[in-house]
């Protein structure tokens, strides 16, 4: 998972929920402010002093988001604190600290950002209806598994970043050669090396993504029912992870995605802590996935229409594909339709409308592990003996997720943003509920129309940000000046040293700039105006990234609100020539809280409907459940 260990932790899952922090004094601390009812510093979310004062007596579970100036490790220490983790998917620590040495830490200049380390939870139930799975049906699948050119995600893969899938001999997880169709599994939780789901979720989600439904000829079949699949074990051998976990998976495949073609991320999880995306660890790392061309699909969660419902990450992030759950009322088509009442929608705490759409996710038939902990705590809600029946946008996101592995095997040149658009732009209004629409893979797949970037005028967040753009903005933004010589002096840039003497946006050789050359600390950060760079000019494909050392940016002094973000195009980026897997993992200890299915369905529904004629015995190679 390419994270560096800098210290030790003894803690394990139950410690964690049952301990924490020492009672601090706040009415004498600098640099305040007032959130929630409590006062606080500037630069720690609530939450971690909230989480202080409910566990006293031990150390605050943190992300510590680093600014690039300073020591942030030396910060750590020097406030009594312990890095666990270091990651280079954003610029943070993992670490735990004494309650009464947060104000310090934050008053830090090595210090962007403290969130609380909080858990993450799954977004899916259980209910207890009994039906054959209509799902495909009510997103048109079948209609691509069988058209003049099948497309079933064949070769496509997609992370699954949940509790582990447990695939072994499961013929719904194989190729036509009885082979896995996993092409790697790995568990980045350090509390087991074990990649089965001992809890259920991920395997439920997995088989709704890529389960081909060989087990029962078809019956039960998720969408892309040839993807590749990867399983990133997040959690422990009950289910239980923190944020600090989920950024370990997700770095891990963006660390692996060319070596494993992890084209799409499935995260059907979030925070248990609202935070702004400006700020969320959580939604700086999908952000990062996002621009390093992975398609990130994020369940909304099961809040309903509460104030807060799509206040928590990843669902709050305006980049990534956030998919609420619609009730296809046990029936193949969509005329009944409507948005489920768990489905969480709403507007973020940053003013964007969630969910992008919607896909079925209520009574949901699967693959599951008949020994994990969701199937002995509910015998009942076994389908057909093998399956497993639940509900969430835990769900709904996996449909999406395989209907976007559909997308790239037909289109493997769409980038992320072009995937977005086209699957807001081909959904479809529910007759029957004008509160959402819903993915169609035919309309998707085989869409033939523009292919605009659906995120071109949303701004990253601010780590976002810090990791990849200050240094290209500032050349930007003196070869774009009328008199670059004489913009270079004003902000204290060398050009002789950089290898830029008169040169300009037209005629720049990018490969030629000498980033090790230039004294970054004497650049006038705040001279530079943001709101006039001209991105488009920007030869993205041509830049060193190995050269560009991040760290040496005054971060501070970078006016980012003011920089023209959707001017810049990051799919030309050569993202690969960056050495971004630097690090390794040796000794991390994590932990987190269980996945919760407290939530539940009373609502019964039997039906005898049965798809096996539409699945026969003996079937053409082309769909897919054939082997």
């Amino acid at each position: 998972m390419n994270a560096t260990t800098t210290g030790s932790r003894k803690r394990n899952a139950w410690a964690w929920r049952l301990a924490l922090a020492i009672a601090v004094s706040l009415a004498a601390l600098a640099a305040m402010a007032t959130r929630g009812g409590l006062v606080v510093p500037q630069k720690v979310h609530e939450a971690a002093f909230v989480w202080a004062q409910e566990h006293p007596g031990r150390n605050v579970p943190v992300i510590v988001q680093t600014s690039g100036q300073g020591d942030a490790v030396a910060a750590i220490d020097a406030a009594g604190g312990i890095v666990q983790r270091q990651f280079e998917i954003i610029p943070a620590l993992e670490a735990e600290i004494p309650a009464s040495g947060l104000t310090s830490l934050s008053q830090d200049s090595s210090v962007a950002w403290v969130s609380l380390d909080a858990p993450v939870v799954s977004t899916g139930f259980i209910d207890f209806s009994n039906l054959a799975s209509v799902y495909p049906f009510a997103v048109n699948a079948p209609s691509v598994w069988n058209a003049a050119t099948p497309r079933t995600g064949q070769g496509v893969g997609v992370a699954v970043v949940d509790s582990g899938v447990s695939n072994a001999s499961n013929p719904d997880f194989q190729d036509v050669y009885q082979q896995s169709r996993f092409a790697f599994e790995v568990a980045v939780s350090s509390n087991t090396t074990n990649v089965d789901d001992g809890y259920g979720h991920g395997t439920h989600v997995a088989g709704i993504v890529g389960g081909d439904g060989d087990l029962l000829k078809g019956r039960y079949i998720g969408i892309a029912p040839e993807a590749s699949l990867i399983d990133v074990k997040i959690s422990d051998d009950i289910g239980a992870a923190t944020l600090s976990d989920a950024l370990a998976g997700i770095q891990w495949a963006v660390d692996n995605k060319d070596l494993y073609n992890i084209r799409v991320l499935n995260l059907s999880l979030q925070s248990s802590v609202a935070e702004s995306y400006k700020t969320d660890p959580l939604d700086a790392a999908v952000e990062f996935a996002w621009m390093r061309g992975l398609v990130v699909v994020a369940a909304a969660g099961n809040s309903g229409t509460a104030a807060d419902a799509v206040s928590y990450a990843p669902a709050n992030d305006p980049f990534v594909i956030v998919v609420g759950a619609t009730d296809d009322m046990g029936t193949p088509t969509r005329d009944d339709d409507v948005v489920a009442f768990f489905s969480s929608r709403g507007t973020t705490q940053d003013g964007f409308t969630k969910p992008d759409l919607v896909a079925p996710g209520r009574r949901i038939v699967a693959d599951i592990n008949p020994n994990s902990i969701l199937a002995q705590l509910y015998p009942d809600r076994f389908v057909d003996q093998f399956y497993f029946r639940m509900s969430g946008t835990s769900m709904a996101a996996p449909v999406v997720s395989g209907i976007v592995a559909l997308m790239l095997e037909q289109n493997p040149a769409l980038t992320p943003g072009q995937v977005k658009y086209v699957l807001m732009k081909t959904a479809q209004q529910l007759p029957s509920d004008s509160s959402g629409k819903t993915a169609l893979a035919d309309a998707a797949v085989f869409y033939s129309g523009e292919l605009p970037d659906a995120n071109a005028s949303l701004s990253p967040g601010r780590q976002v940000r810090m990791n990849f753009i200050a240094k290209i903005a500032l050349f930007t933004h003196v070869l774009g000046a009328p008199d670059p010589a004489a913009e270079a002096a004003l902000v204290g840039l060398d050009l002789g040293k950089a290898g830029l003497v008169g040169a300009n946006l037209d005629n720049v050789d990018w490969e030629a700039i000498k980033w090790g050359a230039i004294k970054w600390d004497a650049i006038k950060w705040s001279a530079i105006q943001w709101d006039a760079i001209k991105w488009a000019a920007v030869k993205w494909d041509l830049i060193k990234w190995d050269a560009v050392k991040w760290s040496a940016v005054k971060w501070g002094a970078v006016k980012w609100d003011a920089i023209k973000w959707s001017a810049i195009k990051w799919d030309a980026i050569k993202w690969g020539a960056v050495k971004w897997d630097a690090v390794t993992n040796t000794d991390a200890t994590l932990t987190g809280v269980e996945f919760k299915s407290s939530q539940f369905d009373s609502t019964h529904f039997d039906s005898a409907t049965g798809f096996d004629a539409y699945f026969p015995t003996s079937c053409p190679r082309q769909q897919p459940r054939c082997k």
